[in-house]
């Protein structure tokens, strides 16, 4: 987070006790009894304190051992009846006392002013799409972060600065429209060792990002329909004419996509598909990402009381495939390879599958959590076993291990070199 953020951040935490006061009102005297941290729990203060240990790190390298601490506050200031807001920032410093960097992450920062029949939402923000667990191809407005070194999912999510408007066309429908030319992509692990050079998008607006979606909740089935025109979240990785260095492309992409969601008694299940129309629309250059059709379709099952069990199957087919290995030029073939390992392009037609399976007991203070995902293609698999344990309303512990298996130049067997175990403490107020 840049000096202008931070002071944003704390001339809004500054300036609290008005947001509360209507105009016209007169200011209450100072020693009325709500002091200033009550006026901005009032405003919606919480966050958290956490301590990680991780075995691994997240990136393609052989470091261990790292101890962690993270601290992370959110907003929640009400400005006026109709527009609201919310900061949340997160300073960390993932290997505390060994040499590690201690920096910070604007993850969200935005006004939502509520009109009557629709709400617009400006700022830094997250937008998450899809109704599949863990596994959306219609999810391409917003980055993650692939290598922090916090145990959960929704750790790895960080805003763009957009802005986005929810028209609320009945009870049932509603129409999202999305824009931004502040492009920012991924954060994902890179092998040690090598150069990349990275070429993303200049932030202008003609090369603003755009998407639409028509929503439908309530009723018998939930479902949508989608598309998006901006640029890949990943890169391709492309050889340059001089040297050892590698680029980092992101190249120009439109997403048609569709989810449905529907319970039956104890049963939910749900379905994504989305076509990836790239750049490379006839599949010309051996290095690009080809178009390709990427789906997901899953049931799940409560039993007793708390005992969940989801189940997806994932299928991608590539259009105009081209075999990576075939591809005559080493330095190309190299190339080639990463992007159809990273873009699951390494067949025409792959396949997979998700499970995961979840429990509580004692009053909901203990959960526990196994994650697995396998590739049927290259057989290759990752696990990740979860438990967390609330000691009290505001501490909890959680313990987890990632594993990975497969070859090395497969999706997850690539990663093998960072399976290892974790464990956080967190104090939430």
């Amino acid at each position: 987070m840049n000096r202008r953020a931070w002071l944003w951040l704390l001339a809004l935490a500054a300036s609290t006790p008005a947001w509360s006061q209507q105009t016209g009102q007169a200011t209450e005297p100072a020693d009325t009894g709500r002091n200033r941290w009550s006026t901005l729990r009032d405003q919606g203060l919480g966050g958290s304190l956490r301590l990680d240990y991780f075995r691994s790190s997240r990136n393609l390298d052989d470091q261990t051992d790292f101890i962690g601490a993270t601290t992370q506050v959110k907003l929640l200031p009400d400005f006026s009846q109709t527009v609201n807001g919310k900061i949340e920032a997160r300073i960390t410093n993932p290997d505390v006392g060994d040499g590690g960097d201690t920096h910070s992450t604007l993850l969200e920062a935005y006004a939502t002013a509520r009109l009557d029949n629709a709400e617009l939402r400006l700022g830094r923000q997250i937008v998450a799409w899809g109704r599949a667990d863990g596994i959306n191809p219609t999810d391409n407005l917003t980055p993650h972060d692939y290598t922090v070194l916090l145990p959960f999912e929704d750790d790895q999510r960080f805003g763009t600065t957009a802005l986005k408007f929810d028209w609320y066309l009945t009870a049932e429908h509603t129409l999202t429209f999305f824009t931004t030319p502040f492009f920012e992509p991924s954060k994902f692990p890179l092998a040690a060792g090598t150069s990349f050079r990275d070429n993303r998008p200049a932030r202008t607006f003609a090369n603003s990002e755009a998407a639409v979606k028509f929503n439908k909740t309530g009723g018998a089935v939930d479902w949508s329909v989608s598309y998006f025109h901006g640029y890949s979240l990943l890169p391709e990785i492309h050889p340059l004419p001089t040297g050892s260095a590698l680029e980092l492309r992101y190249p120009e992409i439109d997403v048609i996509g569709a989810d449905l969601a529907r319970n039956f008694g104890r049963y939910g299940m749900r379905a994504e598909i989305a076509y990836f129309q790239t750049e490379d629309r006839h599949g010309r250059d051996p290095v690009a990402v080809n178009p390709y059709l990427y789906a997901v379709a899953g049931v799940d099952r409560t039993f007793l009381d708390n005992l969940n069990v989801n189940l997806q199957l994932v299928g991608r087919w590539v259009q105009h495939y081209t075999d990576p290995a075939a591809v005559a030029d080493p330095a190309v073939r190299a190339a080639a390879t990463l992007n159809a390992i990273a873009f699951g392009q390494q067949k025409r037609t792959s396949h997979g599958m998700t499970a995961r399976v979840s429990n509580k007991w004692f009053n909901d203070t203990l959960e526990a959590e196994l994650l697995a995902f396998v590739n049927f293609e290259r057989t290759n698999s990752y696990l990740r076993p979860l438990v967390t344990y609330a000691f009290t309303d505001h501490t909890k512990a959680t313990f987890g291990a990632e594993f990975y298996r497969g070859p090395d130049d497969s999706p997850f067997g690539q990663f093998k070199r960072n399976q290892g175990a974790f464990a956080e403490w967190r104090y939430s107020f």
